[in-house]
């Protein structure tokens, strides 16, 4: 069998994509139940189901940059060069958390500044968790 064809190969794709794929369904229906979204006092459910699947489609990344790399490097160069290109899918997250959410002051009664929001702060996450790796060497 080969590596390509192991079922365990494609998990880690096929859990990014049905993030992306929950998160997108998810400001659907978070526009479809109104304002506010992210507020102290109420807090939009889709925006948790938002979040949830922008966290599972991050969290995966690496592991399909890390397959799709396949033999071309050994495993340690792989997993090095999986996780700075990682580093750049979170630095794009943040930037799309920016476009969305800038424009409306990341205010909680927007969508777009909620969704905003909660891109930033995942983005934040990853690119934290990869200065900790950096820095522990």
């Amino acid at each position: 069998m080969r590596a390509s064809d192991d079922p365990r190969g494609r998990a880690p794709v096929l859990f990014g994509v049905a993030g992306l794929g929950v998160a997108a369904c998810a400001i659907v229906l978070a526009a479809a139940g109104g304002a506010p979204y992210l507020a102290l006092d109420s807090l939009s459910p889709w925006l948790v189901v938002y979040a949830i699947g922008l966290f599972v489609a991050l969290f995966a990344t690496p592991f399909a940059i890390h397959r799709a790399l396949g033999g071309e490097l050994e495993d340690d160069a792989r997993w090095e060069r999986a996780l700075l290109l990682w580093g750049a899918v979170a630095l794009g997250a943040l930037a799309i958390g920016l476009l969305c959410g800038l424009p409306s002051g990341f205010g909680s009664n927007s969508l777009a500044g909620s969704v905003g929001l909660v891109t930033l702060v995942e983005a934040v996450l990853v690119l934290a968790t990869l200065i900790v790796w950096l820095i522990s060497g």
